[in-house]
């Protein structure tokens, strides 16, 4: 996977890392509040040797004393030192927990020994420090002390007594959050792009392309002003959207150079992907180029083209195929050459009207009208409806929406055509974000007039009348 992929999928699922960053922060912070304050003194004491015991020289004095340095070091855990500060400062807690306050470093190479106390009371912790430098100092020199002479080998000095500390050294209100970020943004992406893989919703034509084994036909950028105005190029002759099915009219001409499908059925593998509004624009730009068209309701289920495009439809199709008015007196106009045959009265059996031998009549007296036949079907799915039609289509385009349909869905829709033997001329990815457009270079013919100017509370009220009019 890219960098550019990766940074996608955090642009896409900012929400779920913003979330993790929120929480692991949130986290940090509270470990912070709740965690006791804890402050560190330190007392440093130097070891000297004595210049008078024997007659070993200055060098040899001073590396026995930095030899020796290691071992007194251990010396302020034993319990002589421990009694002292207890009895010293009157401490009321056991050798075992004094212990654990208590620590002792030398520094390899020094003749020096460094006392740490942790306390939760920063006069505490230098009270205890200073106690524990003057019992260690007397323990010691009385550990060094020659049995013949009764004079200390060395001398111990408390050069550094401890002071109060100001701050405590636990919590670290900053670096709690600064790892509490870290976490969260690891987390969170490590999660976003672990959903993405697993995601198997189409959100690329080459995808759906490799999925679906066809030709990619187009991509449609999701448009709010699509549920105003449903066809394309009334709504602006330079849109996004207009340009968007120009192309997919120009990659439909030009699939089949020798043999041009003129009965093309536009379907989905579900509902609420935008076939409709897909078979709508198809045929108004075929009509724009120049093209006589007629755009066929065959989804008697869920019928809408009548709806979305302001038209009446007491009759329609059904109309026509039991023989109760004549083709021609059905047909409505849409524009110039695009003619509309709505659905008409839903009848009961859907399934076993489309397929009888009238509707190949049917596509056969429109054939000698038009030049292009475009036919909205119901879903192929949830029933049979969509595959009976397609099958007597020249060829069929599959309707996919970014975001909603899965590989798994095109796959099964796929082998619905294939049953029927209905051909498969390519695929269509409908409602892509204008952001994602842009990666597939959808977006050359946008224009600064064609921007959205719609507010969010619009853009969602024009969403969900865009969903509830293509199915």
């Amino acid at each position: 996977m890219t960098l550019r992929a990766y940074l996608r999928i955090l642009r896409e699922r900012w929400k779920l890392v913003a979330l993790f960053v929120i929480a692991a922060t949130g986290l940090a912070v509270l470990i912070t509040v709740i965690t006791p304050k804890e402050y560190v003194a330190s007392a440093q004491v130097l070891v000297a040797s004595n210049g008078s015991a024997d007659a070993l020289s200055q060098a040899q004095a001073a590396a026995y004393v930095q030899t020796q340095v290691q071992t007194y070091a251990a010396v302020v855990a034993s319990p002589e030192v421990l009694h002292a500060i207890q009895k010293d400062l009157n401490l009321q807690i056991s050798d075992t927990d004094l212990k654990a306050k208590l620590s002792a470093t030398a520094p390899v190479g020094q003749s020096i020994v460094l006392l740490h106390v942790k306390d939760g009371s920063s006069a505490e912790a230098a009270a205890i420090a200073n106690s524990a430098a003057r019992a260690f100092i007397t323990a010691v020199q009385g550990y060094s002390t020659s049995s013949a002479g009764k004079t200390p080998s060395v001398h111990l000095f408390l050069t550094d007594p401890a002071s109060a500390p100001s701050r405590p050294t636990s919590p670290k209100p900053v670096l709690n959050i600064a790892l509490g970020v870290l976490l969260g943004l690891l987390v969170g992406a490590a999660l976003a792009v672990a959903r993405d893989i697993l995601d198997n919703r189409v959100k690329d034509p080459e995808a759906l392309a490799k999925v679906s084994g066809s030709a990619s036909m187009g991509v449609i950028v999701d448009d709010p002003k699509t549920s105003r105005h449903p066809i394309a190029t009334r709504a602006g002759t330079r849109s996004m959207r207009a340009e968007n099915y120009r192309q997919l009219r120009a990659n439909l001409q030009f699939a089949n150079v020798d043999d041009h499908p003129r009965v093309i059925a536009v379907t989905s593998s579900i509902p609420t992907e935008g076939k409709t509004t897909v078979a709508i624009n198809l045929a108004s730009t075929l009509a724009e180029a120049g093209f006589s068209v007629c755009l066929v309701d065959a989804d008697l289920r869920r019928p809408t083209v009548a709806k979305v495009l302001g038209l009446l439809s007491p009759v329609g199709l059904t109309s026509v195929l039991i023989h109760q008015i004549e083709l021609s007196e059905a047909l409505q106009n849409a524009g110039s050459s695009f003619y509309v045959l709505t659905s008409g009265p839903t009848p009961p059996n859907p399934s076993e009207v489309l397929a009888s031998s009238y509707v190949r009549g049917v596509i056969r007296s429109l054939l000698d009208k038009v030049d292009y036949v475009v036919v909205d079907t119901a879903p192929l799915l949830p029933v049979a409806d969509g595959s009976e039609v397609a099958a007597l289509a020249d060829g069929t385009l599959l309707v996919a929406r970014h975001g909603l349909t899965t590989d798994t869905q095109v796959k099964r829709a796929v082998q619905t055509l294939e049953r029927v033997e209905a051909k498969l001329l390519g695929v269509v990815l409908n409602r892509v974000p204008s952001r994602r457009s842009n990666e597939y270079g959808y977006t050359y013919y946008r224009t600064v007039t064609d921007a959205p100017t719609h507010s969010r509370r619009e853009s969602r009220k024009s969403r969900k009348a865009h969903d509830e009019a293509n199915n």
